[in-house]
């Protein structure tokens, strides 16, 4: 058993005050005259056994307020979704520059730790290599036991000089010989492979079917690299600065990340990571966690205090379970956050929402809007961080960040925008820097659819008014063409006229006489003299 708060145990020192007290005759000081006339019940062999009854339910009620709780080593199987993947960590001399705090290594070993509790339900194997490569640990959960393997790697862990990720991808593959994964993934943690046997690596990759995630440590400017005997120069004599090699980049198949010294970015990298492996369903133990005792002192105390002050009963009774209300609330915090958080670590964040639910403080409201967000219930997410109003500083930022993302996911620009500026205006970040860039860029585009869309609109408009422009065009021309043709159709019924030839009289005699000679049905015209002769033909 052991106690929560154990502090709250120094308030038995008050017990030896009260019997000091009582037997100095100077009880009447602590208590009025009312309170130790309801005090007086009989004696028993000289002693008061009210007195006596109350000084026991203070020394419950103390022990209550200390909270006891019994760690139980209870377990039960449950069923987990797990997966294996390898960490190769370079411990060559170069990994002991100190470009980043406290050096290339260091930082490397506190890397591995983070991505393996963001990754709490894996199975991780653990290499080392120089030139050569060996296993640290086999594929295990015990975290605890490989983190203490990791903690006493250094570069003379192997006499081997160098540097050659040939020999890890080789001993990967091995490593997965004892598993019937069809996709193995490796990440790599060094400072690079200053660009030798980069062809060889990939071609190494693709015919064993290894998925390439790399982390890469130090900076690009680099530093000197000293030994006992002081700087280490080459064979010329020249003093060798090592510096990150980046050139990995371009053959991983997996994902490539470099650090200066900020793990800002880890949780990208290993959201990468569990997207490649093959998950499956195991049996694990689960341990049932702290059992809580405080109960069984708090109601012995109670009703003690309860037989003491019988003609108090009521009124006192009321306020010790008005503050038994709030105290037990309290008290119960403790085992809400405990499994709440423990839930979201295991990615339970529809359980862990729940419990951090229970608990009425604004820690508790913005884990509950993490879980919520994790989740992608967004609305709910906002409106859980939007009821946050006591957080400052970096928490506030960190509020003000999340409130952007969900914006973001939720499609609403402008309000992300003005959330990530609010965020900056608390603490100058990266990743609001980036995220608010990616919402400006957004937001061009939207504005650029928009005017396309409206652009799209009015053309339709334009379109239809043409055509009907060219239907009254096409119907005038079909009027005109109707009345040309009905010309036309007039002019070709109407005989046509030739031209006119005037003719003398003696030539119209000469007509006459001709006409006479030939047989008409009808009679031929007649000339008259003193009339105009003129005759058309």
């Amino acid at each position: 058993m052991t106690f929560v708060y154990p502090w709250f145990l120094l308030l038995l020192s008050l017990v030896i005050l009260f019997y000091s007290a009582k037997k100095s005759s100077k009880i009447e000081q602590v208590f009025s005259k009312d309170v130790l006339s309801k005090l007086q019940f009989g004696t028993m062999s000289g002693h008061n056994i009210k007195f006596y009854l109350l000084i026991v339910s203070f020394v419950l009620m103390v022990i209550a307020l200390a909270r006891p709780v019994v760690i139980s080593d209870e377990k039960k199987e449950v069923n987990q979704q797990s997966f294996n993947y390898v960490i190769a960590l370079d411990i060559s001399k170069s990994m002991e520059a100190k470009d980043i705090f406290p050096s290339r290594l260091a930082f490397a070993k506190k890397a591995i730790y983070e991505v393996m509790k963001k990754t709490p339900e894996a199975n991780i194997a653990v290499l080392a290599y120089t030139n050569d490569a060996f296993l640290v640990s086999p594929f295990s959960n015990d975290f605890k036991s490989i983190q203490f393997l990791i903690e006493n790697l250094d570069s003379d862990s192997l006499s081997s000089k160098g540097s050659q990720i040939i020999s890890a991808l080789k001993a990967t593959k091995k490593v997965f010989e004892s598993t019937n994964d069809s996709k193995k993934s490796l990440l790599l943690v060094s400072d690079g492979a200053d660009g030798r046997d980069l062809d060889k690596i990939k071609e190494y990759i693709a015919q064993n079917n290894l998925t390439l995630y790399a982390l890469s440590v130090g900076t690009k400017k680099g530093t000197t690299l000293s030994d006992r005997e002081g700087f280490i120069k080459d064979k010329n004599g020249n003093i060798v600065v090592s510096k990150r090699d980046d050139s990995l980049s371009k053959i991983v198949n997996g994902a490539y990340l470099s650090s200066s010294g900020e793990l800002t970015k880890l949780d990208w990298l290993v959201s990468h990571i569990k997207d490649s492996v093959d998950k499956k369903e195991i049996k694990r133990d689960k341990f049932e966690g702290a059992k809580e005792l405080f109960y069984y002192p708090l109601a012995v105390s109670l009703f003690l205090i309860f037989f003491v002050f019988n003609s108090l009963r009521v009124p006192f009774l009321v306020v010790i379970l008005f503050v038994q209300v709030d105290s037990r609330a309290d008290m119960f915090d403790f085992v809400d956050i405990y499994k709440a958080k423990k839930s979201y670590e295991k990615q339970e964040y529809e359980k862990a929402e729940k419990g951090f639910a229970k608990i009425e403080t604004q820690s508790a409201k913005y884990n509950q809007a993490n879980s919520l967000y994790k989740q992608k219930k967004y609305k709910e997410a906002l409106k859980a961080y939007d009821e946050i109003d006591s957080f400052s500083g970096e928490m506030e930022h960190k509020r003000l960040h999340n409130m952007g993302n969900s914006y973001a996911n939720l499609g609403k620009t402008d309000e992300a925008i003005k959330s990530y500026e609010k965020a900056l205006k608390l603490q100058d970040d990266e990743d609001t820097k980036e995220n608010l860039n990616l919402m400006k860029k957004q937001k061009k585009k939207e504005q650029k659819q928009k005017k396309q869309k409206k652009k799209g609109d009015q053309k339709p408009k334009d379109d239809k008014k043409k055509k009907k422009e060219e239907k009254s065009d096409g119907k005038n021309e079909n009027k005109d063409k109707k009345k040309s043709d009905k010309k036309q159709e007039e002019k070709s019924q109407q005989t046509p006229k030739k031209e006119q030839k005037k003719m003398t009289e003696a030539e119209a005699k000469k007509w006459d006489k001709r006409m006479n000679k030939q047989k008409f049905k009808t009679k031929p015209m007649t000339i008259k003299k003193g009339e105009p002769n003129e005759i058309s033909w």
